[in-house]
């Protein structure tokens, strides 16, 4: 050992070593702190390895939700509003017209999912009108008051008239307000239009196309007729704009609405009015949305290439050596989830007399680096020339012979089944469900019936809402899209996914060798302490033993110096 003298600090404490024995005791103090300590090293070490895996499956996790949020509008949807959130329900239209007029400025329409493909010719003959009349420029001041009194019932045709109660300290804008305050109930509103550099006139309104303004009752002045709105005989005087209901011609034949609105003439297409010019043709083709299905198409090889990124990152061998990032090289969860997911990717979809069955059909293949590319071309030809085959590739089809009957939930494995329920109905409730005579397959809750874990039918829900007992025939056949969010969600869940279940079993264990680590940090401690004491007082005896022995030795010089 080296002997050495100083000061240093170990721990929260400064010490002077060596001072009196030479011996570098803070060496010794660290060395023996450190062996103590060993097992929480390694234990840091541990929980550092864990604490980087759970990153990784927590990042695996998101991108496998990914792909299934990817999936969303490509697979099957179970809900009741199905065929409003798939994306090969969308649908577009393209509006050419006859003549030189934009037919945007004809017409608005607007095409609901799922709507029958169709092309479908148009001509607006009419637009819909409300009543407009207009008054004389009868004061120069519609703040003063008119002078009339007396009253009128005013209403639409097939609406409530109300009475306009008219005083004589009343103005014209004291008149419109009057009227507009009923118009809620009579359906006619009031301005008032300065109509010259001096003359202001009433103008009255139907809210209403296709119904006249009716005018009874008139008590007292005739206020209507003293302002030009109404002649002798109680007609108007000047009628701006007449009442007239919309008309159009469909495919040849004409159509009339009291309204602008003819949503009703065309199942799932949403026609308005905006102005008519009879004579021109306009040309409305229902499509399907193609370029919404490659969006959607692409956003999924997107995701699909990102986690396949992440998966060639963890795989990763540089010179020999698991690379630094590889956090979960060689793990069972991540090896297992990429190759189903590489094996559904690679599978034959659709019958075999079906063009489509692959996506390298469509156009989607696998590059070098496992990464899948499209062919846009391809696609778009598969879009247009085998839409349903596209469609039956990413979804799952299913069939029963029942109308009361459907499959609400799927997460389902396997890629095909076809089966018949015998469901018992009695009592007002569902009690009894069995296939080939086996009544313990599947649980019951009311009109939910849900295979059993470990059975045959798990992750299959279905929906009965009949009233009697049956037996249903069902069939499906499952998608590319189904199968891969189905796949996903046994690792990606996150309540009852297989990641999740791995971060949690990792969290646990950091905390179980954390606590164990701060153990053993505690006592390497105590004994670092206790063993600087030691040596401090080590220390002191040997200083003292200096002393004395100096003392002795000074003791022996005086004697010899004397003698």
């Amino acid at each position: 050992m080296a002997t050495t003298s100083g000061v240093t600090t170990i721990g929260n404490r400064t010490i002077f070593f060596g001072g009196a024995s030479g011996i570098d005791t803070s060496s010794l103090v660290t060395a023996a702190y450190n062996a103590k300590k060993l097992e929480s090293d390694n234990l840091q070490t541990k929980i550092s390895k864990n604490t980087a895996k759970i990153a990784g499956y927590s990042q695996l996790q998101s991108l496998s939700q990914a792909i299934q949020t990817s999936l969303t509008n490509i697979k099957k949807d179970y809900s009741i509003l199905a065929t409003n959130s798939s994306v090969f329900s969308a649908r577009t239209g393209s509006l050419t017209s006859s003549s030189s007029t934009s037919p945007q400025s004809l017409v608005n329409v607007s095409i609901d999912p799922g709507t029958d493909l169709g092309i479908y010719e148009l001509e607006v003959v009419d637009k819909a009108q409300a009543h407009k009349v207009m008054g004389s420029s009868a004061t120069t001041d519609p703040t003063a008051a008119l002078g009339y009194t007396g009253g009128f019932d005013i209403g639409l045709t097939g609406s409530t008239a109300s009475n306009i109660n008219v005083t004589s300290g009343m103005s014209l804008n004291d008149l419109a307000d009057a009227i507009n305050a009923q118009k809620d109930t009579t359906g006619v509103g009031a301005s008032v239009l300065k109509t010259s550099s001096s003359g202001y006139a009433l103008i009255l309104t139907g809210t209403q196309t296709n119904k006249d303004i009716n005018v009874t009752n008139i008590t007292g002045t005739d206020v209507l007729q003293s302002l030009g709105v109404l002649d002798n005989g109680g007609g108007f005087v000047n009628e701006i704009q007449q009442a007239q209901g919309a008309q159009i011609i469909l495919n040849g034949t004409p159509i009339t609405r009291d309204d602008n609105d003819f949503s009703d003439v065309i199942d799932g297409v949403n026609l308005t009015i905006k102005n008519a010019e009879p004579g021109t043709t306009l040309t409305l083709n229902v499509e399907n949305d193609t370029s919404q299905i490659e969006d959607k198409i692409k956003s999924f090889v997107d995701a699909y290439n990102a986690f396949r990124d992440f998966i060639t990152t963890n795989q990763k061998v540089t010179d020999g050596a698991v690379a630094d990032d590889a956090v979960l090289f060689g793990d069972f969860t991540m090896k297992n989830l990429s190759g189903d997911i590489q094996s559904l990717l690679a599978g034959n979809y659709n019958s075999s007399s079906s063009t489509v069955q692959t996506l390298r059909d469509i156009g989607i293949t696998i590059d070098g680096d496992n990464h899948l590319v499209i062919d846009s071309a391809k696609l778009g030809d598969a879009l247009a020339d085998h839409f349903d085959e596209v469609a039956n590739l990413f979804q799952t089809n299913t069939s029963s012979d029942n109308s009361n009957f459907r499959m609400s939930a799927n997460t389902s494995r396997m890629n095909s089944a076809s089966f018949t329920l015998d469901i018992t109905y009695s009592g007002g409730a569902i009690t009894s469900v069995s296939v080939g005579g086996d009544s313990s397959l599947f649980d019951i809750s009311g009109a939910q019936i849900k295979g059993k874990t470990g059975t045959a039918y798990e992750g299959m829900t279905f929906a009965y809402v009949g009233t009697t007992s049956t037996s249903v025939n069902f069939s499906m056949t499952q998608g590319l899209g189904d199968l891969i969010n189905n796949r996903l969600n046994l690792d990606s869940d996150i309540v009852t996914g297989g990641l999740q279940s791995l971060k949690a079993s990792l969290d646990s264990q950091n905390t179980q060798m954390e606590s164990r680590s701060t153990r053993v940090l505690e006592r390497a401690e105590d004994y670092r302490q206790k063993l600087i004491d030691k040596y401090a007082a080590f220390e002191s005896r040997m200083a003292q033993a200096q002393t004395i022995l100096a003392q002795i030795q000074a003791i022996v010089n005086s004697q010899n110096n004397k003698n």
